[in-house]
């Protein structure tokens, strides 16, 4: 269930920060490394939690290959494939044109902007649907 959750608040951020995205970089290493370092929080806020509660901290992990951190990029990327999958192909079109250095649509900037925002606004639905919107952790 952990995996789920972390996968799931990865994801929320990555689309939240999909325009910040720098185009010339790749993109399954940016979105990597805001899975871990959502992982990372969430390991610290528990080490957090038990040293207030009086309990054993929590480690931080040494490398991103423990079967915790293997088990939320997969579930990452199931959860991501699955939601990008459902949307529209005129949606999915701008998304990837976004992300990587793919053909952008014969739009004008403005439009490919709004199109987007779109795009990305189906792909939280879909998320909520299939995942929920549990932003309380």
């Amino acid at each position: 269930m952990i995996a789920e959750d972390m996968a799931q608040q990865a994801m929320l951020k990555i689309l939240a920060r999909v325009s910040t995205f720098d185009r010339s970089k790749d993109a399954v290493a940016w979105s990597m490394t805001i899975a871990v370092n959502e992982y990372r929080s969430y390991r610290r806020k528990l080490g957090n939690r038990a040293a207030v509660q009086g309990a054993w901290a929590l480690e931080e992990p040494t490398d991103d290959d423990t079967p915790e951190a293997i088990a939320i990029r997969n579930n990452l990327s199931d959860a991501a494939r699955a939601v990008m999958g459902q949307l529209r192909p005129e949606d999915l079109e701008v998304v990837v044109a976004a992300m990587y250095e793919g053909q952008r649509p014969p739009l004008a900037a403005a439009a490919f902007r709004k199109r987007l925002q779109r795009a990305l606004a189906n792909t939280r639905l879909i998320w909520k649907r299939h995942y929920g919107d549990d932003r309380s952790g």
